[in-house]
């Protein structure tokens, strides 16, 4: 027997109708989707974080400063 809770209300998903219960399995898929796509923008935050320490610590010297105005580029 599983249960589904909803408003503080368990539910018994063997007594849902057949599209109740393809409505729930559709739900358990967004929710699926929703923490895998929550886990990857924490890894990308970090990469990120990572990867503009690294380009402040080895890359932007003080030769790399522009002394002059420089379109900036676009990738």
């Amino acid at each position: 027997m599983g249960t589904i809770t909803v408003d503080e209300v368990d539910y018994d998903t063997e007594l849902l109708s057949a599209e109740g219960n393809d409505i729930l399995a559709h739900l358990m898929q967004a929710d699926n989707a929703l923490k895998e796509a929550a886990l990857t923008m924490g890894l990308m935050k970090a990469a990120t974080v990572h990867l503009i320490d690294d380009l402040k610590t080895n890359h932007l010297t003080e030769e790399a400063i522009a002394t002059e105005e420089v379109e900036a580029t676009e990738e």
